[in-house]
């Protein structure tokens, strides 16, 4: 029997991972608006782009000239999984 896809895919984040996860889940606002504007480190960088490639989540203003990390859907979902409060985030297709 096959993992359901969300329980394989926390099996698969790391430490550091569901930190910068959650970091990115506190700081969503809407689909598509966050205030995780700002990296400070090359190893933040390296782990957000670890998340985008998992599909977690995305930089809103890709190819500018600064940062905006959102959720995708399948990493709000994830983040409920984890128990992270999702409460306050706003997505207009769910």
């Amino acid at each position: 029997m096959q993992k359901p896809l969300i329980m394989t895919t926390i099996t698969n984040l790391t430490q550091k991972e569901q930190v910068i996860l959650k970091n990115v889940c506190s700081l969503q606002i809407e689909e598509g608006l966050s205030e995780y504007n700002e990296v400070s480190t090359a190893s933040e960088k390296g782990i957000l782009g670890s998340l985008v490639k998992k599909g977690l989540v995305y930089n809103c203003h890709e190819g500018e000239s600064f940062y905006m990390y959102c959720l995708t859907t399948e990493g709000l979902e994830l983040c409920k999984e984890l128990g992270f409060d999702t409460t306050h985030i706003h997505f207009f297709n769910l």
